[in-house]
């Protein structure tokens, strides 16, 4: 028994801990945890939930690192990493997408491009930037680590534009899909042309 324990404790942590305990994963959960806490709450732009978004969005630059560091990648966590993701760009899109013609077009592609990332990973088990094909577009968005401004537009469509409306529209009492300007839409608008690009150049 002495020397199973020894031996045990010579062993790297990702083989004497458990799949579902490893640390990278742990992250995971707490991201899924504050990203659920905002979604119930009956406001979703009151500063709980802005707070309980943007810490399920930062904890994002630490899971990954964390998990290469310690060497856990997983298939279990990188699905769980990108189905957060996907769930919380959907999520801040329908709560600040305006009540227009264009709230409505990047509500449609915003579940269209989501929808695809999460039938994509069911059937490939796997995240886009992770198939060994890819193509000029896919290469583009996802290159150097996403600061390119193809990538940037896209982050924007996603993430960026809809935080800041919906942190404006705590600040200042308003509807988070009243809360926009021409230079928030001109660049919403680039971004969501990329966000379709992207959910299509996936499959080609």
């Amino acid at each position: 028994a002495a020397r199973r324990a020894t031996m045990a404790k010579k062993l790297p942590l990702h083989k004497r801990l458990p799949l579902l305990l490893w640390p990278p994963n742990l992250i995971g959960y707490v991201r899924v945890v504050t990203q659920l806490l905002a979604m119930f709450d009956p406001n979703p732009a009151s500063s709980y939930a802005v707070w309980m978004v943007t810490l399920s969005l930062a904890l994002d630059y630490f899971d990954g690192p964390c998990a290469r560091r310690m060497n856990m990648c997983s298939q279990f966590g990188d699905l769980l990493d990108h189905y957060t993701d996907h769930a919380t760009m959907l999520w801040l899109v329908y709560v600040t997408a305006s009540s227009g013609s264009w709230g409505r077009a990047n509500l449609a592609i915003s579940t269209f491009h989501n929808g695809v990332a999460f039938v994509y990973m069911s059937i490939y088990g796997h995240y886009f930037k992770h198939t060994k094909k890819g193509n000029f577009w896919t290469r583009t968005i996802e290159a150097n680590n996403y600061w390119n401004f193809a990538s940037i537009l896209y982050c924007a469509n996603c993430i960026l534009l809809p935080l800041i409306k919906l942190s404006f529209a705590g600040t200042y009492e308003k509807q988070p899909n009243a809360v926009t300007t021409p230079l928030i839409d001109l660049t919403d608008m680039l971004g969501a042309v990329v966000t379709f690009s992207y959910s299509v150049a996936v499959w080609l």
